[in-house]
């Protein structure tokens, strides 16, 4: 399986914004489009497209989490994968080449997710990588940690 993952530019941008999702994973992710705008008023979130090949098969969004004052900490805040590919393992190899490129970066100590309460299929999918819950904030939010040892 060829996946890859890409910047996100002027040439394939509107290709993320096509990547669909059910109907109730919309209450759990934002729209893809509205994590590139965000993007583009802090120079520290990364944008990376997810290819099969050279198909657009999903969107990936992280940052050092400089907000919470943690500049030390990448926090993963958008992963997605085409709701017509979603099981395929896809989703796992996009996710394994991200925690690559994260763990490369010599200013990560550690790698954070999260997940709304609803969606929990996500907790398994995020532990088989070795994260684990370190608290739930405010707005039903599970958090996740990877120690980058």
């Amino acid at each position: 399986m060829d996946i890859n993952l890409r910047d996100i530019t002027k040439d394939n941008w509107v290709d993320m914004i096509d990547i669909e999702i059910s109907k109730e994973q919309e209450d759990f992710v934002a729209l893809n489009s509205e994590a590139i705008a965000a993007s583009k008023f802090y120079d520290y979130y990364v944008n990376r497209g997810v290819y099969r090949g050279d198909k657009a098969v999903g969107f990936i969004q992280y940052y050092p989490n400089i907000e919470e004052k943690k500049p030390r900490e990448i926090f993963i805040d958008q992963f997605m994968i085409d709701l017509s590919l979603q099981g395929q393992g896809i989703g796992s190899k996009a996710f394994e080449l991200v925690l690559q490129e994260i763990k490369s970066r010599e200013d990560c100590d550690s790698i954070t997710v999260c997940y709304v309460e609803g969606h929990d299929r996500m907790k398994p999918f995020f532990e088989k990588f070795g994260f684990s819950v370190v608290e739930q904030d405010e707005f039903d939010e599970t958090i996740m940690e990877l120690a980058n040892s």
